[in-house]
Parts: C-alpha cells; structure tokens; sequence
C-alpha cells in the first residue's frame, strides 16, 4: 500500500470514528437532556434581550402640565411663555471608532501539524487488539480520549490523559495501568522527524 493510500485509509477510518462516536452521544439521554436545556436557555435569553430593547426604545410621553394658580385680584396677571417641548429623539445604535492601541509582538512558534503525526496514529491504531485486552469483560464496545505528550526521535510518550469518550463510567486503577502500559511499550518508530526540541502534546480517540 502506497503512502497516499494509506494516507486515504486513515482519513476514512478517522471520519467514521467520529461518525460512531457522535451517534453514540446523540444517543445518550444525559447529552439529548442537556442540549434541551441550552435551547430553553438560549430561548429564554433571547426573549428578555427583546423585552429589553422593546422597553428602552418605547417613549416616554410628557407629563401633565401644571395648573396655574388663580390671580390675586387688582393684581394684574402674568402670561409666561410656554416652553418649547424638547424634540424627540428615538435612541439609535451607538456608533464610535476605538484609535488601536499597539502591542507587543508574541512568537508561538510552529503550530503547524508535525509530519509523523500519521505514521503514530496508525501505529497506536495497530495496539487496538491490545488494548481490548484491557476491557476483558465489558459488555459493549467503547472508546477514550487519549492525551499523552509525545517525543518524537526517541519515540516515548509521556504525561497521559485518560477519559472515556460516551460511557457514563471511569476507568478502573487496573485499566489505566494496562492501557497506559500498552501505549507506552514498545516505543514508536517516527520516521518523519523534523526540527521539534519539546515534546508534543497529542490527542487522539481510541476504540476498544
């Protein structure tokens, strides 16, 4: 198999892994129950936004205009003007330009996808048989989201991150050692390296 059609094989592979994980959690009555919870909520933001803007943009009409008192009598009276009435004036959007402030410049360095990013995938992918060894005795298939820092020339990884991807349980002390130790042994052999001093930090979905 060709490099491009390996390359293929593992864009379809990843694309229906996440089709089977996002069905898994469209199916989760926890997940389906909090997505109808941010609706309500985002529904019930949007109607006081617009009870709020229906209530600054109403106008407010003048008051009753004072009753004179009566004259004194052999006083004679006297007419004042009667003030202008203030124009009205609907509230607008508010318009203005913030001047840009300078700052400081900021190096993140290369934050492109590294080149043996393929060639470890598909070797974790190849510890799938491995790896179930670990779930013995679980009833239905499941996956984890799998974080772990990874040194690409020696081919070790390092600080790892565990959580069950749309399984309403944690793993065991005995499952994260297991899995642990079956991506961490044997190293992995990169061969597309280039010029990356630290660690990466990499994330990928295991099935199991």
């Amino acid at each position: 198999m060709t490099p491009r059609e390996l390359k293929k094989a593992m864009k379809q592979q990843r694309r229906e892994l996440k089709a089977r994980v996002r069905a898994q959690l469209d199916a989760n009555p926890l997940i389906r129950a909090q997505r109808r919870r941010r609706l309500i909520r985002r529904v019930a933001i949007a109607v006081g936004l617009l009870l709020l803007l229906l209530f600054v943009r109403c106008d407010c009409g003048e008051g009753p205009a004072p009753v004179p008192s009566p004259p004194d009598a052999g006083v004679p009276e006297v007419v004042k003007p009667k003030p202008k009435p203030l124009p009205k004036v609907k509230p607008g959007p508010i318009t203005g330009k913030v001047d840009p402030q300078p700052r400081g410049a900021m190096n993140n360095g290369d934050t492109g996808i590294p080149a043996w990013l393929d060639e470890f995938r598909m070797q974790v992918a190849a510890r799938s048989p491995r790896l179930a060894e670990c779930f013995t005795g679980i009833e239905r298939p499941g996956a984890l989201r799998w974080s772990a820092a990874v040194n690409p020339k020696p081919g070790t990884v390092a600080d790892h991150s565990l959580e069950p991807v749309g399984v309403g349980t944690d793993l065991t002390a005995d499952q994260r050692t297991c899995v642990q130790a079956v991506l961490s042994s044997p190293v992995y052999r990169l061969t597309q390296l280039g010029d990356e001093p630290l660690p990466r930090r990499v994330s990928l979905v295991i099935e199991f």
